[in-house]
């Protein structure tokens, strides 16, 4: 069953247009090991996509919340799915740390360079929302699609961050666009698809098989960036 036809798609950033070499997840994993709390990629990323959606699921009802709220409850959550909560100052501290300092090549989405070129020339407009550190716009410029994007806004810059349905208020506004002609695109449930919708914006989640997440309406899934056009006249 195909969208309805939006004129704008968005995008999150991280993980759906761009990642990083090694990944993030990837390099959480490793981070954990020499941290002596070595833990799978596979336990990281089940713990860290089931702590986007609890988070997301636990902040919403009461929307709008600060930044500092979503980040407790997912880094709580996260910490609870690796079975390392009450151990933040002995393990989640040490790991933002080395997180922050890695410096790891970034790189684009397997099919994201073909699909965004392909949209821009369909003649739809696109734009990005992403949980980023103030450097989104800078790091599309770097891997080279800043220019296909009317807006890029990055939550740091914004004082707002996904699922808060605030921030995709302000993409309506950047886009010009009523919520039913936008179609938001991402790999996290809870922060890209529930927020999406919690704006009444519909979405396309970008999936895994590791977390079982609620059906709603207005949502499709892909398994490849490349299936986005198949959802799209």
């Amino acid at each position: 069953m195909k969208a309805t036809a939006p004129r704008f798609v968005t995008f999150d950033f991280g993980d759906t247009l761009v990642t990083s070499e090694p990944p993030y997840l990837e390099r959480i994993a490793q981070a954990l090991t020499e941290l002596d709390c070595p833990r799978t990629l596979i336990e990281v990323q089940r713990a860290y996509f089931n702590a986007d959606l609890s988070a997301a699921q636990e902040l919403l009802p009461r929307a709008p919340f600060t930044p500092d709220e979503f980040r407790h409850a997912f880094s709580r959550d996260f910490l609870a799915g690796l079975g390392l909560l009450g151990r933040e100052e002995e393990v989640g501290l040490p790991l933002a740390k080395k997180l922050i300092e890695a410096r790891p090549r970034r790189v684009t989405m397997p099919g994201a360079g073909d699909l965004i070129l392909r949209l821009h020339d369909r003649g739809y407009r696109l734009g990005i929302v992403s949980n980023n550190d103030g450097c989104t716009r800078e790091k599309c410029r770097e891997v080279g699609i800043e220019p296909f994007f009317s807006f890029i806004l990055d939550s740091t810059l914004e004082g707002i961050m996904k699922p808060d349905p605030r921030i995709f208020a302000r993409a309506l506004e950047q886009a010009g666009a009523e919520p039913a002609e936008v179609l938001h695109v991402g790999d996290l449930y809870g922060c890209d698809i529930l927020g999406a919708r919690a704006a009444g914006i519909p979405a396309v989640w970008l999936g895994n098989d590791l977390i079982e997440p609620p059906p709603i309406p207005g949502v499709q899934r892909i398994n490849s960036l490349p299936e986005l056009l198949g959802l799209l006249p």
